[in-house]
């Protein structure tokens, strides 16, 4: 094998190997649930419906705004506002659940700083 093709390998297979890594750390149970499960999982589906309205009543608002100046998508372009939204729905989403397990006693872990660039 050459050398050209032994550092494209590296180079390709360093990020896959690395997303594998974070990939199998997501999966794994949340520890702090371990602590008092009960409280957990009552907290956690409290958090949850209040994301749930919370994030309900933004998409009315947003899609009220939106509505009147709604432009015809043009072509390559179809779903891109409703996959943006979806994007940041999901964002504000964790956000404001972690927001409130912690308010609610559960310290939330502090993420690796690959995963913290650009939040």
């Amino acid at each position: 094998m050459s050398a050209r093709a032994i550092a494209v390998a590296a180079i390709v297979g360093a990020p896959l190997l690395f997303g594998c890594e974070v990939w199998k750390q997501q999966q794994q149970p949340d520890p702090r649930a371990a602590e008092n499960p009960d409280k957990f999982v009552r907290d956690r589906e409290i958090c949850r419906s209040q994301v749930d309205e919370y994030l309900r009543q933004r998409r009315n608002i947003e899609d009220v705004s939106r509505g009147a100046e709604d432009i015809p998508e043009t072509v390559g372009q179809r779903g891109l506002s409703t996959q943006m939204s979806n994007y940041s729905d999901s964002r504000s989403a964790d956000k404001a659940m972690a927001s409130c397990m912690e308010s609610r006693g559960w310290p939330q872990p502090r993420p690796p700083w690959w995963q913290r660039i650009g939040s």
